[in-house]
């Protein structure tokens, strides 16, 4: 799922949809309202949004309101907070060994 949770985040149009829905709920005209898109077009970002479980709809019905649905978001933060754990609990990486430079090898 997280797979489809970046693919979701990967466009803007898509984090600033969310980033509005971090407000409150709204419908997809509210939200074609903001944006230079279509409405198809915002009805199509908010799919993509809902099948990576970042949205949900409240209710049914063209004119139902969407809300963010962050679950999905915590996850994303807990995966790269394991990251960044993992990363600086690793050992320093080996020094790069020595290699004499072409001055030295005719020595």
């Amino acid at each position: 799922m997280l797979d489809r949770t970046f693919a979701a985040l990967a466009d803007p149009t898509r984090r600033a949809m969310l980033q509005r829905l971090a407000h409150g709920a709204a419908t997809t005209g509210q939200l074609a309202d903001l944006f230079p898109i279509s409405r198809p077009a915002v009805s199509q970002h908010l799919r993509v949004l809902r099948e990576a479980g970042l949205v949900e709809p409240l209710g049914t019905g063209r004119n139902a309101p969407n809300q963010l649905a962050p679950a999905q978001l915590f996850l994303v933060e807990s995966w790269a907070h394991d990251l960044a754990e993992r990363w600086t609990a690793a050992p320093p990486p080996r020094a790069a060994q020595h290699r004499p430079t072409s001055e030295q090898e005719h020595r």
